[in-house]
């Protein structure tokens, strides 16, 4: 019966499916075999770590198929990533079925090469091979250029360059030369495009890209490079036509203004802008304002500020006040909160630790009686500060949630797998918890996994006005990650909506629903 099913039908099925079990479908017959197996290598993650599924819904990122990476070490994403090459040079079927590769940066570069070869010799239906950083393989795709629908300019070097080598920008220039500029929709770029194309691709028609990708690095490039002035974005790209924009700085230092310098103000005319991503950038209220007033249309916002800082309540307000507080579905940020953490840092002639039992709930004061109470702060004395290595041994939230955090790392949860960069961090926290404090073996005092789940959970319990003062603002949210805490937004009874997290999620009920009476139920 299930060979029988057409393609379409299956299609809608491996929506709802795991990448795991699409492959066992494949073992069902040879028939459904050749069903599913264009699903499962359509578009190709390929992770350096492992890729960890969201337990509050596998289905998140589920277009895409990775690599089963089971430890975090490079020798198993080398491994898997030689198995996926023999796979493909063995099977122009199997490569014919590939349409989209995403890479990550750290891959290994002769592997990725020999992948590349394969794939520009036999994947006929290749249309993108998107975010690297080597030069070797720009050149190497250089001979399906015209066919593609990406376009990514590497960088001179793996690290800002102290000069650029005299023939960087040529390589790139014969890089554009051999792409359809017509057929582009994303672009990712690791100079000034207004300088570059207006140098070296000069009489180019608008691009009419959808996505644009710019890093801002200081790499030195020799006086000659560009004689031709700049010309602004909207200049290059056609502002009815950008939807997403990613920009990265690379800068470390506060020394340059990066957005007079590379003139990100000009952005502000792509009106029609969806999805804005800010990293490594050091903050400018100024700008984000004006971003919030000119895009109004923004469905996703990511803010990663350098040193974690946060956006002020004022700035929120301002979203909460723009036409985008009715489109925005996703939103990261930091932001200082409405309640504390469970643990601060009381500041006096004698710093001390302070315990804050914002929820009251059953399950926290559990938390803070047998976890945090008994085995972090099992006396008084222990919650003075008298070093700053009391501080690393004891501010676990800290520790979970920014230093060595128990969930993976995913630029939008939706759309790109998980990535674990250890094995097992639960464990792992609770073992590094122990050995701070000095309890060693098996104990009453030693934390636990679960331990570090419930305190992680205490822990969003904690932001429970922080999550309503965001779902109240934008009634639209379909995810929400403040403070490196991602979040799905789900409907409880009565339509309440609610914060579950994304990982760890487990075992968590939310403190943010309340008990609906009804007539029915009124005096039952």
């Amino acid at each position: 019966m299930l060979d029988d099913l057409p393609l379409e039908v299956i299609e809608r099925v491996a929506r709802y499916l795991p990448q795991a079990d699409k492959v066992r479908l494949t073992y069902v017959s040879s028939k459904f075999r050749f069903k599913v197996l264009p699903i499962i290598y359509r578009n190709i993650y390929l992770n350096e770590t492992p890729c960890v599924l969201s337990d509050a819904d596998p289905l998140l990122a589920n277009n895409w198929t990775c690599l089963s990476i089971l430890r975090p070490h490079f020798q198993y994403a080398d491994t898997k990533l030689k198995a996926l090459v023999r796979s493909l040079e063995r099977s122009s079927l199997l490569s014919s079925y590939v349409e989209v590769v995403h890479c990550t940066w750290h891959l290994d570069l002769g592997i990725l090469r020999r992948l590349l070869a394969v794939l520009v010799r036999k994947a006929h239906n290749l249309r993108e091979f998107r975010n690297f950083l080597h030069l070797e393989l720009a050149t190497d795709l250089k001979a399906i250029g015209s066919r593609l629908n990406s376009l990514d300019l590497p960088p001179p070097g793996i690290l800002p360059q102290k000069l650029v080598s005299e023939s960087y920008l040529p390589l790139l220039r014969d890089l554009v030369r051999h792409s359809r500029l017509d057929n582009l929709t994303s672009l990712n770029i690791y100079l000034d495009p207004g300088v570059f194309f207006t140098n070296y691709a000069p009489g180019i028609r608008k691009l009419r890209i959808r996505e644009l990708g710019l890093s801002l690095r200081g790499d030195n490039y020799s006086s000659a490079s560009f004689n031709t002035p700049r010309l602004t974005y909207s200049g290059i790209f056609d502002p009815n036509f950008l939807e997403r924009l990613t920009i990265l700085s690379w800068h470390e230092k506060q020394d340059l203004d990066i957005y007079e310098h590379y003139h990100l103000f000009e952005l502000l005319e792509f009106k029609n802008l969806k999805e804005l991503t800010l990293m490594s950038f050091f903050a400018n209220d100024n700008f984000l304002q004006e971003c919030i007033r000119s895009f109004c249309q923004l469905r996703r916002l990511k803010l990663d500020y350098m040193f974690g800082h946060s956006i002020s309540s004022n700035i929120v307000e301002l979203m909460a006040q723009s036409p985008s507080r009715k489109t925005l579905q996703y939103l990261d940020l930091k932001f200082w909160e409405l309640d504390p953490y469970l643990i601060t840092i009381e500041q006096r002639q004698r710093s001390r630790f302070e315990i804050n039992e914002t929820c009251k709930c059953d399950s926290c004061k559990d938390v803070f009686r047998n976890i945090i109470r008994k085995k972090l702060f099992p006396s008084q004395a222990a919650l003075n500060i008298e070093s700053i290595e009391d501080v690393t041994k004891r501010d676990i939230i800290t520790k979970i949630i920014s230093v060595d955090p128990i969930v993976p790392y995913a630029q939008f949860v939706d759309t790109r797998p998980g990535m674990m960069f250890v094995e097992n961090p639960i464990l792992g926290n609770a073992r590094t918890i122990n050995k701070a404090l000095g309890v060693s073996g098996p104990s009453q005092s030693a934390f636990t996994s679960c331990d570090v789940v419930r305190v992680y959970h205490a822990h969003l319990h904690s932001m429970k006005r922080t999550f309503d003062f965001f779902l109240q603002k934008f009634p639209c949210l379909n995810f929400l990650s403040v403070n490196d805490v991602p979040t799905i937004v789900c409907e409880g009874p009565g339509g309440q909506r609610f914060n579950m997290p994304v990982f760890n999620s487990a075992g968590y009920v939310s403190n943010q629903i309340y008990e609906v009476v009804d007539e029915e139920n009124l005096f039952s």
